[in-house]
């Protein structure tokens, strides 16, 4: 023992003389076998109360993403005026749709607002409605995703993009073809998309430097195809012809929507209730509307000239040819302020004959300026 402490500098336990041999290993082991389950299982249950926490996480995050999303969908829908009361059953469809379509990746990439919209977009376009965005309800539609971007991102290029988009809505929208109208509400979701992720909805991914030519790409693609839903009126012109006889309106379905698009403008009012409105009409007063909505860029023109009175007088007696005395000039002025007034009565049924020649005053005088300035045509004219 000595020379072990003077070697070393220590003395040695008695351990290091007497090594526990392999045999006396396995025995403690042995000894003691509920000790070793009880950690290795201590260790898993650790484990699989992990798991379960991050899956019960995950789920509580899915549904509130989920309720989220949901509560901005009605959002959208009320801002694009698509009630619950008049348009139940529509509003039921897109839930259902929203529920299976949407996914929390794409919140998580896109935003809620932004994925929203998509979905909104995707109904739409899948829809058997036959369903096309009206200007004013396009605009509503852009507004709606544009907010889906973050405050920092809706300035400078991003936001002169969107500028862009509006600006051609306004120049170009009426002379599209239906294709392109039914494509329009995908094509801005995914230009947002875009300016927000670098991506598309589909997951190409796109510089901002390249997204005027990636917008235009999609116009013309969207332009010629020809969808289910626009392949029954594809390349629709913007001015309807002036001899729109009434007992063909229910035939041609092309004039129709046509005729209801532009009814859309003049009032503001929805599709649907366009629609339900003039199935209510007598012919006489279905042809009285197509005769206006077919001169709506006259009336465009004159409502701009009619608060100068020697502008419009000019202007007009210069389109028809002839002069008119001061009695018409008069009527025709205040026919053509009131125009969404008389359209609306018309649609609404207000216009009640009454006296005892059957008529009412208020319209008989609101046509008769309309046919002093050849916007809708006279009785006779139109029987010849």
């Amino acid at each position: 023992m000595g020379f072990v402490i003077a070697a070393t500098g220590r003395k040695k336990s008695w351990r290091e003389f007497h090594p526990i041999s392999c045999w006396e290993i396995d025995s403690m082991k042995r000894s003691h076998p509920d000790k070793h389950k009880r950690s290795t299982s201590k260790k898993r249950n650790i484990y699989r109360d992990d798991q379960e926490r991050k899956q019960r996480k995950e789920r509580k995050d899915t549904l509130n993403y989920l309720t989220l999303a949901l509560k901005d969908l009605n959002y959208c829908l009320n801002t694009l005026k698509i009630n619950k009361d008049k348009d139940t059953q529509v509003r039921q469809k897109i839930n259902k749709f929203f529920e299976q379509a949407i996914t929390t990746e794409a919140i998580s990439t896109y935003g809620e607002r932004i994925a929203t919209m998509n979905v909104i977009a995707d109904f739409y376009f899948s829809s058997t409605s036959r369903y096309i965005f009206s200007q004013s309800e396009l605009y509503d539609f852009l507004t709606l995703a544009t907010q889906g971007l973050p405050t920092e991102q809706r300035r400078d290029r991003a936001i002169e993009r969107v500028f862009m988009i509006y600006s051609d809505i306004m120049e170009n929208y009426q002379t599209s073809n239906d294709s392109l109208r039914f494509n329009y509400p995908k094509i801005i979701v995914d230009v947002i998309a875009i300016l927000h992720a670098g991506e598309d909805t589909s997951g190409k991914r796109v510089g901002v430097n390249a997204l005027d030519e990636y917008y235009n790409s999609r116009k013309i693609k969207g332009s010629s195809e020809v969808t289910s839903a626009s392949a029954a009126a594809v390349q629709i012109n913007t001015t309807l012809t002036a001899d729109f006889p009434a007992d063909q309106f229910e035939k041609d379905q092309i004039r129709k929507e046509q005729l209801i698009e532009t009814i859309v403008q003049i009032t503001g009012r929805k599709n649907k209730d366009i629609r339900e409105s003039l199935a209510k009409l007598h012919s006489s007063d279905i042809k009285k509307i197509s005769d206006l909505c077919a001169n709506y860029n006259k009336i465009e023109k004159y409502c701009k000239l009619a608060t100068n009175s020697s502008e419009f007088r000019d202007e007009l007696e210069k389109e028809l040819g002839r002069k008119l005395t001061d009695n018409q000039v008069q009527r025709a002025t205040t026919s053509i302020k009131k125009v969404r007034k008389y359209v609306e009565n018309l649609l609404d049924g207000k216009f009640v004959p009454h006296g005892s020649h059957g008529i009412n005053h208020i319209k008989h005088n609101l046509e008769y300026g309309y046919q002093v300035m050849d916007l809708i045509k006279h009785k006779r004219r139109s029987s010849k």
